[in-house]
């Protein structure tokens, strides 16, 4: 595979967010983990609505649920997640992530991760003020109950 890279690295402001290799891979490994959780559902860029407003997180995690794909489809989702995450691609910047984060929590959602490709890092925050990272060993999300290694998401 042949890799280009940007020749500007400068991202002017709003604009468009640029999935790369790093994420993409990234993303995969970490959904295949989580969809092994038996006590939850797992769904990629879903759209939800918070106050009024509608915000995409890479990935959502909810209580485990039927999902019958056969049903009218919806196009926004008003029930939060327990758990929204985040993945940094090479055109976001953390408190851009942060900020989103904020929104969330005050929307219900109950857990926010961050998902760094570059370091292999996860910060799990439970609130903005209660954020800790992982970088290798287990992640654990005590709120949820979840633990998963931190090796599986990046390797």
């Amino acid at each position: 595979m042949h890799v280009h890279h940007l020749d500007n690295p400068v991202v002017p402001e709003n604009y468009p967010t640029l999935p790369s290799f790093s994420y993409s891979h990234t993303k995969s490994k970490l959904n295949a983990c989580l969809q092994q959780l038996e006590q939850y559902s797992v769904f990629s860029e879903l759209t939800l609505k918070i106050d009024g407003r509608f915000y995409t997180p890479d990935v959502c995690v909810y209580p485990k649920r039927e999902v019958d794909i056969s049903l009218p489809d919806l196009l926004e989702i008003t029930e939060m997640p327990v758990l929204a995450i985040e993945i940094l691609s090479n055109t976001q910047n953390i408190q851009n992530v942060l900020n989103l984060f904020s929104v969330f929590f005050s929307g219900g959602i109950k857990s926010c991760w961050l998902v760094i490709p570059i370091s292999g890092t996860v910060i799990v925050y439970k609130s903005l003020e209660k954020g800790q990272r992982f970088g290798c060993g287990n992640l654990v999300d005590e709120q949820l109950n979840i633990t998963l290694p931190v090796e599986k998401i990046f390797n």
